[in-house]
């Protein structure tokens, strides 16, 4: 049953839910976002949701924040808020944020029963001053997110105790990142009862993948302006490789991109003579993308830094093996089904290996997918994240689990 209620109704007996997060679609972003946050909160089917959705900026008169009403059933606030580069006063402009927030909800008269913040390291920082200040009875829950957690663990020594104090005060605590577990408990205390792994959603998942003789080229999808920390280099040069022992298999690369990203990687794609090979299609939407998917021999995509990539699901879903970054993006989650071959990012001669073993032991690894769809299915299922999130907010926010908080 629905129990969501309209934001402000007097009495209303639904919780209040605020999400923080730099990664919600919304119509001040600066850049494209995934939906990967958007499909857990419009999808749980408990409580009221507020989004706080966040962009920096580094040009303080660009600083606002606009209340953009109900979009999907949660009602949401666009904050473009000023920030220095390079993490330089974090913690500062992160409880900014959150004084802006916690007068912002005083004036409209809510007070949320859980805050979710959506990074541990960035939102947290907020999360656990509003936390503080609405009081003993409002909830916390943080997903640690590998690619911008491992920034500041790794290279802010000086915030590790302030992630360990925003840990220690959470309820749940969620692994999106199933790859960066190991560091983050190599400087915050593993807790397993509040610990486990939330995989983000993708729109393609099934229990039944598809069964297609694929055309003789791979596949790359992201986004063009991305490309550094994506490894487009690294992935054209060990494709340049590969080519020489064959010169029939294409590589297309899926996505959106500036239009000096696109010459950039033109000019790339020339300068290694792959202009025969390398088509760039530019973007395609996800109904388009998932059709053309399954025709691919693989999917290819080594990012030096990648929090979770969805792509990868989407290909495996679509029945395409797949080529990934060891320690990053979906990396961990795999580890017991044979589906991809894992490269360390900037690999050249990684890379160009596994672009020859996909190509030519195609067949065997989309069986293995094949025969691994119920797995697959099982661990990443949709509803059942939904559900078990759901579960999650039902235990902390019951009135009995309210009067026996300590």
């Amino acid at each position: 049953m629905d129990t969501r209620a309209e934001f402000g109704e007097p009495g209303a007996a639904a919780p209040l839910i605020l999400h923080l997060s730099a990664d919600y679609p919304n119509p001040q972003q600066f850049h494209r976002r995934t939906t990967a946050i958007e499909r857990l909160v419009t999808g749980v089917d408990f409580g009221r949701h507020i989004v706080v959705t966040m962009d920096r900026t580094s040009l303080p008169w660009q600083a606002s924040f606009k209340d953009c009403g109900e979009i999907k059933g949660v009602r949401l606030f666009s904050y473009r808020y000023f920030g220095l580069p390079m993490g330089i006063g974090l913690a500062s402009a992160m409880r900014r944020i959150a004084r802006h927030v916690f007068k912002t909800l005083k004036t409209e008269r809510e007070t949320p029963a859980l805050v979710h913040a959506h990074k541990l390291s960035f939102e947290g920082i907020a999360g656990l001053w509003l936390a503080e200040r609405f009081g003993p009875d409002t909830r916390l829950f943080i997903s640690v997110r590998g690619e911008s957690e491992r920034k500041i663990l790794l290279f802010k020594p000086t915030y590790r105790s302030l992630m360990r104090r925003i840990a220690a005060r959470a309820d749940k605590i969620y692994h999106i990142s199933a790859w960066f577990r190991d560091t983050y408990h190599t400087y915050v205390p593993a807790q397993p009862e509040k610990e486990r792994l939330l995989p983000n959603i993708v729109g393609n998942s099934t229990s039944k993948v598809p069964v297609k003789d694929p055309i003789p080229r791979f596949v790359s999808v992201f986004d063009l302006d991305m490309r550094r920390r994506k490894g487009m280099s690294d992935l054209l040069q060990g494709f340049a490789v590969f080519q020489k022992t064959h010169p029939d298999i294409g590589l297309d690369l899926i996505g959106p991109g500036s239009a000096e990203a696109v010459e950039a990687a033109k000019k790339e794609i020339a300068e290694l003579g792959l202009g025969d090979s390398v088509r760039i299609l530019g973007p395609m939407n996800s109904k388009d993308l998932f059709e053309v998917l399954p025709h691919y021999l693989a999917m290819a995509l080594v990012s030096y830094n990648e929090t979770f990539g969805m792509v990868y699901l989407e290909a495996l879903f679509a029945g395409l093996p797949i080529i990934y970054g060891k320690d990053t993006g979906i990396d961990g989650y795999l580890d017991d089904i044979d589906v991809g071959i894992g490269v360390n990012p900037g690999d050249v001669a990684g890379i160009a290996a596994a672009f020859k073993e996909l190509a030519e032991k195609s067949a065997h690894y989309r069986s293995q997918i094949v025969a691994s769809e119920q797995i697959l299915h099982d661990r990443f299922n949709p509803a059942m994240i939904l559900e078990s999130y759901r579960q999650d907010l039902e235990a902390v926010l019951t009135p009995d689990q309210q009067r026996s908080r300590t």
